[in-house]
Formats: C-alpha cells, structure tokens, sequence
C-alpha cells in the first residue's frame, strides 16, 4: 500500500540530512527535486531511498542533485521532452516532417516509448485547452492502450511512437 507523499517527504529529508546529501541552497530547488523522487517512487518507500542513494553516489563530489537529473537516471525522458513532444503535438503549425523528427531523435536518445507514452497520456490528462475535449483524449487513450500492448507484444518502439503522436497531431488539429 502506498505511503502518504507528507510522511515520504519528511522520512527523505531526515535521509539526505543524515547522509550529507547535496541539494540546491535554493530550498524549491531542493522541494523539486524530492517531489521527483516520489512522483517516481509511487508510494514506494524502498525505492524512494533506493532513488535517493543512487542519485547521491552518480552525483559527483562538491555538486548538487538536479531534478532532471533524477528522471534521468531512472531512465525516463525528461519533462521538458515530453512538454516539448505534447507542444509540437497540438500546435496547429507543427508539420509531420518535424513530428517524425522528434521522435526520431527520442528513440535515438534510448528512452522507452512505454515510458514516452506514459508521460504524454499524464499531459494529455492534465490538459486544460478547450481543443482537447474529453472525447479527443479518450480517442487518444484508447490508442495508447493498444499500443502499449503492441510494445508488450515486440512491436517496433518507432512506429508505434509514431503511431501515437500522428493521430494525436491529427485529432487535436481537427478539434481545433
């Protein structure tokens, strides 16, 4: 069972104090960056610690834990990636050629597209754009979800990225 993020937070400050762990003097920084290591550990203390060690032994003496770095090492792309993939995605001047760039250059950088496609499912979530109507986002979830399934199944991580991004282009201009 998942624990409070309140009581998380506290147990992984005590943690970091105790190991001379190195934050950002700026105490939002440091905030963003312990809010990282929950978002990715999902209640999961061990992993929340685990996340924090590791984090502490990559960073190099005398340097300081960054958020992006955190998301990083977990091998998940980073969130200005995937703002920027969803932004390219619903912008009604985006062509295709830079659709098919993107993506490109995100495979080619070795992050999971189950990973990519779990970040932009939470974007297109949360977005508030009058465009993005609840029936375009179900259309959209719908075709994660089969996707997801072609990657479990040994489906190419290119073409079904692809897959995603183009009926999400298509079905946020139209809605336009």
């Amino acid at each position: 069972q998942p624990l409070p993020p309140s009581s998380m937070k506290n147990r992984l400050d005590f943690i970091a104090q105790a190991e001379n762990v190195q934050f950002s003097p700026n105490k939002k920084e440091k905030d963003a960056v312990i809010d990282e290591i929950l978002v990715l550990s999902n209640g999961d203390m061990r992993r929340a610690v685990t996340t924090l060690q590791s984090a502490h032994s990559l960073t190099l003496p005398g340097e300081c834990i960054e958020k992006d770095a955190i998301a990083e090492m977990a091998g998940l792309p980073p969130r200005s990636l995937i703002l920027d993939l969803f932004n390219l995605l619903k912008s009604k001047a985006s062509l295709f050629d830079e659709i098919i760039m993107s993506v490109q250059d995100i495979v080619a950088s070795g992050y999971s597209a189950q990973h990519v496609i779990t970040a932009l499912s939470k974007e297109l979530i949360t977005c508030e754009d009058e465009e993005v109507n609840d029936m375009v986002k179900a259309n959209i979830a719908i075709r994660m979800a089969e996707v997801d399934k072609n990657l479990v199944d040994g489906a190419d991580e290119m073409l079904q990225l692809m897959t995603v991004c183009s009926l999400m282009t298509r079905l946020m201009k139209q809605n336009a």
